[in-house]
């Protein structure tokens, strides 16, 4: 067996048992609750706001389109944003299934590419999308510290420059090639981070607003924090789709701040069922964007 087949089979092999592994601690985490005060708190929510919250998550998603768009459209590949609203849906439920976001990335790449025509396009704007929302979120990174003091700062000075050279070395050549392709539009640039802005905002504007339902006290400057470390963990390649790592990232994070156990655990097992019914209507549209790829290629 070729040695890059074999980093691919290791490396399959950690996500799946690190998946296994922070489910089973989560697990062992829900074991200790008490089921009478978790059911009482979720009696207690307001269908309303959760339905205005699920109306954020849906808000977040067309942001990051927009996102984007905003690297396709200075590059005048003829797509509308309805088809790559599609195009994007149709990512994020693939990445339900596959390790952190980069199933999701591959999907949009070859969806893409019969609009421009351009491999260093469609590649790129993926990449360079991927990168500026990073960037976004990296403006944050003073509030976890800001919130929790010197004692993550071990975690997020791993998780950080990982993340980043997680995807130097995944898109590089196609980051060069981007910025090349970008370089005399930088008022593209500008316009997608402003979206990555949005959209990181109106995801932990909808979690506030869950926790709060939840009865938890605590600011949204705290709910970005926790949510910033959550981002950053997630997606390093430890576990398919931050299954496990994420939960665990927020049930404890959340106590840390002074919630019960039990609203932590609602709080991270209730936003990871509306992130993940979000995405099904990508599961609706996945096959008329393979059918749009043949037809186009």
């Amino acid at each position: 067996m070729p040695v890059t087949e074999k980093r691919r089979s290791l490396a399959t092999w950690i996500r799946w048992i690190g998946t296994l592994l922070s489910l089973g601690l989560f697990v062992w985490l829900v074991t200790r609750l008490d089921w009478g005060l978790l059911f009482a708190q979720l009696a207690k929510l307001n269908p309303w706001m959760l339905a205005l919250a699920f109306g954020l998550y849906l808000l977040t998603q067309a942001f990051n389109t927009l996102r984007w768009c905003a690297l396709l459209w200075t590059h005048s590949v003829p797509i509308s944003y309805w088809q790559a609203y599609r195009i994007t849906w149709s990512g994020i439920f693939a990445s339900n299934f596959l390790p952190s976001t980069v199933g999701g990335d591959g999907l949009r790449m070859v969806a893409i590419l019969p609009y421009t025509r351009s491999k260093s396009v469609a590649l790129g704007s993926v990449a360079l999308d991927r990168l500026i929302n990073m960037a976004a979120m990296a403006c944050l990174l003073p509030l976890p510290v800001l919130v929790f003091g010197a004692k993550l700062n071990t975690l997020l000075a791993l998780a950080f420059p990982f993340n980043l050279r997680k995807i130097t070395e995944k898109y590089f050549p196609k980051i060069v090639d981007a910025v090349r392709e970008w370089a005399s539009r930088p008022a593209a640039f500008g316009w997608a981070f402003l979206s990555g802005w949005a959209s990181n905002l109106t995801y932990m504007l909808a979690n506030f607003i869950v926790a709060r339902q939840l009865g938890m006290e605590i600011s949204f400057v705290q709910v970005m924090a926790v949510q910033t470390v959550a981002y950053f963990v997630s997606v390093l390649p430890i576990s398919v789709n931050g299954y496990g790592v994420r939960e665990m990232t927020l049930t404890s994070l959340f106590t840390a701040l002074g919630a019960t156990l039990e609203q932590a655990s609602a709080m991270a097992v209730l936003t990871r069922f509306m992130a993940v019914l979000v995405t099904v209507p990508g599961a609706l549209w996945v096959s008329g964007v393979a059918s749009d790829v043949a037809e186009k290629a």
